[in-house]
């Protein structure tokens, strides 16, 4: 396996907190380059895929809550196009902040901010200095977070243990 990671994640709380959990001291998640693109709404471009090292790992982080796979699966087959062989998936069931609620003892997710809605809560969470001491507050367990496979169509078919033990930095 390369030494090299590009993640590509959905929004900027996924990148928030990668960006964190691959940080000193934590050192969790395997260190690698973060860019905020979503791979499953937004069509890749040479120019993006051009940049990359050809023995780059892909890790591609993405909600499964929009039920259509037709632009990621495009996506896919334009990286492996550019021969790009080691692309790995790291789904939020359903969504980012329900992995959130899963990984700690929240039984609401605006309730880690005291936020009314969603994106009120994704400024919060953005704009955190501490992201960790936060979650840690709600008894985060980074073991919970995206540690489960989908089961569920049609992003079942790139659902795998493998990706998930990519990410971790062990």
């Amino acid at each position: 396996m390369s030494k090299i990671y590009q993640y590509f994640v959905e929004g900027e709380c996924e990148e928030k907190l990668i960006n964190a959990l691959k940080s000193r001291p934590i050192e969790y998640l395997t260190s690698g380059k973060v860019m905020v693109f979503n791979f499953t709404n937004k069509l890749i471009t040479n120019q993006r895929i051009a940049v990359l090292n050809r023995d780059t790992t892909i890790i591609l982080v993405y909600d499964i809550d929009v039920n259509k796979t037709e632009i990621l699966d495009k996506n896919i087959e334009k990286l492996r196009k550019f021969g790009f062989t080691k692309i790995y998936h790291v789904q939020s069931i359903d969504n980012f902040e329900d992995e959130i609620v899963y990984s700690t003892n929240l039984k609401s997710i605006n309730s880690l901010f005291g936020t009314v809605g969603t994106e009120e809560l994704k400024k919060e969470f953005i704009h955190s200095s501490n992201i960790i001491k936060k979650l840690d507050s709600v008894d985060f367990n980074k073991d919970k977070l995206w540690s489960r496979t989908n089961t569920k169509e049609p992003f079942k078919k790139y659902s795998t243990k493998e990706s998930l033990k990519i990410i971790r930095n062990k």
